[in-house]
């Protein structure tokens, strides 16, 4: 095995994915609180949907450049297995995780990182972004461990529009049901200078969910 530290340009996009891994609406912002009714169902139903597959296309823009990849997200409890490839140019990028590290494999390079202490993303990286967040907020349901800063949901059906956890706006432009559930198939996350697009063409559930 042999470690690696390459240039942060080379590896914007996994490092950022990576990171939220473990990890807009106009007007004022609200304050953090929730409906009850049809919200309250739908969350626990994502809350119980621990084991799933996404696949689509993700965009990131930020003060170091753009780039933007094809993914294939596999998700089963605390164990990611996330695979980016497209026109980055880099060659494909497989991001694996058990929860305690992060193993980021390119081109028979392996780079792994102890994220154990909360910081650890920002040290190894210079990124100062939230761990166990984005499989969360993929499925459009606010991460457990963070406190949400600002909730808006959609009156009739009961799904989020907007999130704010760790100082990231996330924006749910678009959904579909995908075997009785409703999950996003668009949305835009932003904190500063840095923003993601990510579309989500297809979503696989486990049957006996």
């Amino acid at each position: 095995m042999s470690n690696y530290r390459r240039p942060l340009t080379s590896t914007l996009l996994p490092l950022l994915l990576l990171a939220l891994t473990l990890a807009g609406c106009a007007g004022l912002e609200r304050p953090a609180q929730e409906s009850s009714g049809d919200w309250d169902t739908h969350r626990q139903q994502l809350i119980n949907l621990n084991q799933w597959r996404a696949e689509g296309k993700v965009a990131l823009r930020s003060a170091e450049g753009a780039e933007s990849a094809s993914l294939m997200w596999q998700q089963h409890g605390e164990e990611t297995d996330l695979l980016l490839s497209g026109p980055i140019g880099l060659g494909a990028t497989r991001i694996t995780s058990d929860g305690t590290h992060l193993d980021i494999n390119r081109g028979g390079e392996l780079q792994r990182i102890d994220i154990s202490s909360p910081d650890a993303i920002a040290r190894a990286t210079g990124w100062d972004l939230p761990l166990a967040a984005l499989r969360h907020w993929l499925k459009g349901a606010p991460a457990s461990d963070l406190a949400i800063q600002a909730i808006d949901l959609d009156p009739k059906q009961g799904l989020l529009l907007h999130l704010r956890q760790a100082g990231w706006d996330i924006h749910y432009q678009h959904y579909r049901e995908f075997d009785g559930v409703s999950l996003p198939t668009r949305l835009h996350l932003k904190r500063g200078s840095t923003e993601a697009r990510i579309l989500i063409a297809q979503w696989q559930l486990p049957p006996d969910r």
